[in-house]
């Protein structure tokens, strides 16, 4: 199997309804049957129409508001396989014929009806639905020569909260260790280091001004080895230590609403 199924649900959301920003430990398919509305992932925002659905990772907070009710199915998914490049969240159409909604409704039949092996026949489906969605958003990015640079950068886009090394990127991409930092380089700006660490740093500063974790529950949340190197990478590329990034951020809230 390619991924195995988290949860899986189908409900009827009122209209003028609202879910707060919230995240789930492991992807995410939303699929809008009926009704419009907007949801946000992390800080983009869309609007959602039937026979659209969401891709959302790990992670990533995301909100909904529904404009209409909305008949909506979300499926809670990890990736079982390597097979599968890492997933881009955004807004996606089904097809003319809605193949992705036909294998969703097969999912809940199998759930209600929970038959012998369900269990392993959800995987199989969620499987063909991801193959079904790379394939309709995939325009012959393969031929592309810098296509297994782009995988390498989805890979550190979604997993950077990981343990991640140049040597496995490298080998991901299909490149030596130096072959890669290169190219990486003379594509996006910087070096493939670099490029994580920025990702991390960015999650980093969104956590401590807006959530009430921990520095030390930062850093983990963030893919950092510890709270010491976290605030020595922190102090050395912002300037701050993490503790006075959150002070100062809460000295700007109070001064702005005075």
């Amino acid at each position: 199997m390619l991924a195995q199924v988290d949860f899986i649900f189908h409900a009827l959301r009122p209209l003028r309804t609202y879910m707060p920003m919230h995240r789930h430990r492991c992807y995410e398919l939303v699929y809008y049957r009926t009704g419009s509305g907007f949801t946000r992932l992390d800080d983009v925002e869309y609007r959602y129409e039937p026979h659209t659905y969401t891709i959302i990772p790990a992670g990533m907070p995301h909100d909904e508001r529904r404009a209409e009710d909305t008949d909506v199915i979300f499926i809670g998914f990890s990736l079982a396989s390597r097979e599968l490049p890492p997933l881009q969240q955004g807004l996606f159409q089904d097809t003319p014929d809605s193949t992705v909604l036909g294998l969703l409704l097969g999912m809940k039949a199998e759930m209600q009806e929970k038959n012998a092996y369900y269990a392993q026949k959800l995987n199989l489906r969620i499987s063909e639905i991801l193959i079904e969605h790379l394939r309709s958003v995939t325009t012959g990015e393969s031929s592309r020569p810098d296509d297994n640079l782009l995988y390498a950068r989805t890979f550190m886009d979604e997993n950077y909260n990981q343990k991640i090394s140049v040597e496995e990127l490298a080998d991901m991409a299909g490149y030596s260790y130096h072959h890669f930092r290169h190219l990486f380089k003379k594509r996006f700006g910087v070096s493939p280091i670099h490029y994580l660490m920025d990702k991390r740093l960015e999650k980093a500063r969104s956590l401590l001004r807006y959530t009430e974790l921990s520095v030390t529950s930062v850093a983990m949340e963030c893919g950092f080895s510890n709270d010491a190197q976290f605030c020595t990478i922190f102090k050395r590329e912002i300037g701050e230590t993490p503790r006075a990034f959150r002070q100062n951020g809460y000295r700007s809230t109070l001064a702005s609403l005075t």
